[in-house]
């Protein structure tokens, strides 16, 4: 009897070991970093589309960067040079979100902070919800979801809790490359605008961008009665 009650309280005690493993809250971005990434498009009809790009962020100064080198894909990028194969970059600062296409030498204004179009706060995953742990490769990754207009899976390294996945399903899932992640910003001048921006110049009427400026987003976000 006394075998089967320590056998029982062993038991026990490695639950508990397994439940005070869990994270006690999702990850927080850093204030800045500079992470590559390769993202998977998924359509129906159209099937699959792949691209490469890096991505800049910096909290401190309220300011990212963003780029693809195919564009053609993306809901924003996408919505301005239809079917077009083309690089792209989304510049956000001072509140405004600005897509650049370098090989069109065109740049246009899409939407600010007003109209959701504003950097994403470090806290974003602030109550996100636990999914556990994943093992992929022999790398064990904690995995969240912070629900949107979608699920939005997010998946980070166990041990540093550096971005690996962000899956907005069922459409874009972005696997970003762990090795490349850096901490800081490497050079302050990729958040300078290019000469073509400017706020005057609206991205087409017929794009996302346009969308979001009447408050598309807003209306879309409204509970159902």
């Amino acid at each position: 009897m006394k075998a089967i009650f320590l056998t029982a309280l062993v038991i026990i005690s490695f639950s508990l070991v397994l439940s005070d493993d869990r994270p006690e809250n999702p990850p927080q971005w850093a204030d800045q970093f500079e992470q590559d990434f390769t993202e998977t498009f998924t359509y129906p009809i159209i099937g699959h589309a792949t691209t490469n790009g890096k991505f800049f962020y910096d909290w401190t100064n309220k300011r990212y960067r963003v780029d693809r080198e195919n564009g053609k894909w993306d809901r924003y990028c996408g919505t301005i040079y239809k079917f077009t194969d083309t690089p792209c970059t989304q510049y956000v600062v001072e509140g405004k979100r600005y897509m650049d296409y370098s090989e069109k030498n065109y740049c246009c204004y899409c939407c600010d902070a007003e109209h959701g179009c504003g950097i994403l706060n470090k806290n974003w995953l602030s109550g996100a919800t636990w999914e556990g742990y994943v093992n992929e490769n022999g790398v064990e990754y904690e995995k969240w979801n912070k629900k949107g207009l979608q699920n939005n899976f997010y998946w980070a390294t166990k041990d540093t809790r550096v971005m690996y996945k962000m899956d907005q399903t069922p459409n874009d899932l972005q696997t970003f490359d762990v090795k490349s992640y850096y901490e800081g910003i490497r050079n302050n001048g990729i958040f300078d605008l290019p000469s073509r921006c400017n706020a005057s110049n609206t991205c087409p009427f017929l794009s996302v961008c346009t969308a979001l400026r009447s408050g598309l987003k807003k209306m879309l976000e409204k509970p159902k009665h």
